[in-house]
Parts: C-alpha cells; sequence; structure tokens
C-alpha cells in the first residue's frame, strides 16, 4: 500500500502537467483551491504589513508558484508535493520617537505539503532578521548571588551565537557597553550632535576578540562564551557557574582581576575603569556586537572616534567635555538594551538597533536579580536541528529572562 501511495504521488505533478488547457489565459483545471490560515506572533496587526509573498516548490517538477498569502482571495496550485518559503514585511512604531516607525521581517517554512484537494494551510510565521550574523544569545550581568546573597559574584558572561547558515569568523568582533545608563535618574539632556544615540552609540568600553582573521571560527548553531574571569565560581560559593570553559575572557592587569592563562584573553582597546571593568550589576545599561571596518586598530580607533560630550544633568546642571567613544550604529552587528521596568526611560542605542529593552526586574534594583540570565528566544529549528534564534532588533519580544540559580 505503501508503494502504491508513492507512486500515486510521483504522477500527480505529471497528470497535472497532461490535464493543463494550452491556453494560457485557462486556468489549469486540475489547479487545487487553497487558502491560508495565518498565525501572527503577538502583536501582529495585518494592517501593518506593507509586502507579503509564499512561494511553493513542487518536489517533482521543480515548478514554483508564488501566491499573496494576506486577504481574502484564495490562490490555486497544481497537484503535487511543496516545500514552501514565505516572506511578510511589517512597518511597526519605532519606540519612543513619535510617528517614526522601523521595519521588521517575518518568515514562514515547511516541506513535503501534499495538495490533492482544496486545503487551508496553516502558517505558523515568525520573526527573522535578514541581516543577523551573530547575536548575543545570553547576557549574564547580576553573576550569581554571593555566599551572603546581598550582591552578585563576578560569574558574568555574554554567549555569541552564530544565526546563519554559514561559518562566521569572530576575530575582531568588538564587545561594547554604553556610556549612558538606562535609567530615570540619567535621563539627562546630551548636547553633543555626535552623541544622538540615532546616529553612533556612546560607548565606555571597548574590547575586541583577538585574531588574525580565520582564528576564530563559529559554525551554524554555535557560539562562544566569553566570560569575566574564566574560573569555577562554584569552588567559592555553591552553585556558582564554572567558566573553565570559556573561549575567552576579559581581563585588567590589576591586582584586583584574576586571569586563567589558559584561555585567552580579549584586547582591551579602552576602558573608562582605571582598575577593573565589571559588568552593569543593575542590568541598566546597552551591550553592542561591533565590526570595525578593515583595518582599523586600536590606535586608529581611538584617535577617530573619541566621543567627548557635553550635557544638562538631571538637577539642570550644565556638564562638558566627558569622555567616551563612539560607534556608528552602521558597525553593529547586534545591540541590546537592559534595564528594569519601573525606572527604564529610553535605551543608549538608537531605535534602528533596538526599539526596546530587556527588563530584569519589575523594579529597581531588585535582590532577585541576581542568578537571573537574558536568554534569546528560538524562532524556529531547521529540519537538521540548528536553531534559528529570534532577531527582531525587539529586545523585549526577543530576549526572556531565566534564573540559572
Amino acid at each position: 500500500m505503501k508503494r502504491f501511495r508513492y507512486l500515486w504521488m510521483m504522477l500527480l505533478p505529471m497528470l497535472a502537467v497532461s490535464c493543463v488547457d494550452d491556453d494560457d489565459d485557462v486556468a489549469g483545471a486540475d489547479d487545487i483551491t487553497v487558502s491560508f490560515n495565518n498565525q501572527w506572533p503577538e502583536g501582529v496587526a495585518e494592517e501593518a504589513i506593507t509586502s507579503a509573498e509564499i512561494t511553493f516548490r513542487e518536489l517533482n517538477s521543480g515548478q514554483t508558484v508564488t501566491l499573496n498569502p494576506i486577504g481574502s482571495d484564495l490562490g490555486s496550485l497544481p497537484l503535487g508535493v511543496y516545500d514552501y518559503d514565505g516572506t511578510v514585511k511589517l512597518s511597526c512604531p519605532a519606540g519612543d520617537e513619535a510617528g517614526s516607525t522601523i521595519d521588521k521581517t517575518l518568515r514562514v517554512s515547511g516541506s513535503s505539503l501534499t495538495v490533492s484537494s482544496p486545503v487551508a494551510i496553516r502558517l505558523e510565521w515568525f520573526y527573522s532578521n535578514p541581516g543577523g550574523t551573530l547575536v548575543f544569545s545570553e547576557i549574564y550581568a547580576a553573576g550569581s548571588p554571593n555566599a551572603t546573597a546581598t550582591g552578585g559574584l563576578r560569574d558574568s558572561y555574554f554567549r555569541i551565537y552564530n544565526n546563519t547558515s554559514e561559518t562566521i569568523y569572530a576575530d575582531g568582533l568588538g564587545i561594547v557597553e554604553s556610556t549612558f545608563v538606562n535609567s530615570r535618574t540619567n535621563a539627562f539632556e546630551i548636547l553633543t550632535p555626535a552623541n544622538d544615540r540615532q546616529v553612533n552609540f556612546t560607548v565606555g568600553t571597548v574590547w575586541v576578540i583577538p585574531g588574525s582573521g580565520t582564528d576564530v571560527p563559529i559554525l551554524p548553531g554555535q557560539s562562544i562564551k566569553i566570560a569575566d574571569q574564566a574560573i569555577d565560581w562554584g569552588a567559592q560559593v555553591a552553585g556558582a557557574l564554572d567558566h573553565t570553559d570559556a573561549d575567552f575572557e576579559w581581563y585588567d592587569d590589576n591586582a584586583m582581576d584574576t586571569d586563567n592563562p589558559s584561555v585567552p584573553n580579549l584586547e582591551k582597546w579602552y576602558c573608562y575603569s582605571n582598575t577593573i571593568w565589571i559588568m552593569s550589576n543593575q542590568c541598566n545599561r546597552s551591550y553592542a556586537l561591533v565590526r570595525f571596518p578593515e583595518g582599523t586598530s586600536a590606535e586608529s580607533y581611538l584617535a577617530d572616534w573619541h566621543g567627548a560630550f557635553d550635557y544638562i544633568s538631571i538637577i539642570g546642571t550644565q556638564m562638558t567635555n566627558n569622555n567616551a567613544y563612539l560607534i556608528p550604529n552602521s558597525w553593529i552587528v547586534d545591540g541590546v538594551n537592559l534595564g528594569n521596568s519601573e525606572s527604564y526611560v529610553y535605551g543608549a542605542l538608537g531605535n534602528s538597533v533596538d526599539i526596546s529593552f530587556a527588563s530584569i526586574s519589575d523594579i529597581d534594583k531588585d535582590a532577585n536579580r541576581f542568578g537571573r540570565v537574558f536568554r534569546r528566544k528560538t524562532a524556529t529549528v531547521d529540519a537538521d536541528g540548528v536553531a534559528l534564534l529570534q532577531d527582531t532588533n525587539d529586545s523585549a519580544a526577543d530576549f526572556e529572562r531565566v534564573n540559572v540559580r
């Protein structure tokens, strides 16, 4: 019976072709009516859609048909077995900028869809960033609780994930932290045009992955871990994280820091701290992955992109010549605003990079933030089991906070 059914499905496309009228103006007699049951991610409104199409490829003949999955009009397909891939473009409000919008993309895909009678095709759409490459998959900023649960340990880390189907080399990739804090207590007025967040990202730390260009490959669906100190913190506090497996660590040449000689150090191009750099313990700064233009060195970057700024403080005092550096938004591969729901006003990153923020807590200075990691959601998993992570430049939608302690 299985052999007969398979033979019948192989014959379907040939039967369809043999029955099609030679007149191009007449639809094929064996075309099958199809409709679409669109399942949108939460918050998507059809009126925000600017374009939509889905392409079906018949597996035996290779014939392709492109249809519009939106609206009440029905489409049709010849008898056959199809793979399909669809794209929807959205124009969405851009965060806190009144009247401004940002483009987003949805995708859908499926395989081995049999079309032999009228069918309503269920389409599970997911967000996709067509330009996505390397992304933050995890950010552990607050650290694990210390022995007395009064603060956090320095077992913080980043995990950087290859969100494509090609090997990507992380050599020369920058990891940077914002100068500005994403909190109402720091919502001062910036006076220097170059520090406009919609143009440049103002940063206080610049760390860079070493390598000659092909030394740090990341395979599709794989990641690297970058830790503050690549030691086993569980030896000090039960349940803390073990980072002896880290791919890199950031190390300040200071007696307050610990270097694991078995784990390579990041290159430090700049840091505002004269002692050691610790990630934002309150999880209220922004982070980005950066691709510098070819040929950029630490010396040339620091010479060309100094971003000292003037501002008016929250109490009305004008402050001048505050030290920082600039990262043009066009250099940013991925970026994430962090904050808490109680005190967040706007992020240090421009809306083209992140229109919202990932929240560590609903309240400011929540002691329960320790032991929580920001983890990027999975959009879909391909046939080989490789996860495509959600990357919509909207961290509130893209990340979830997970307790690892």
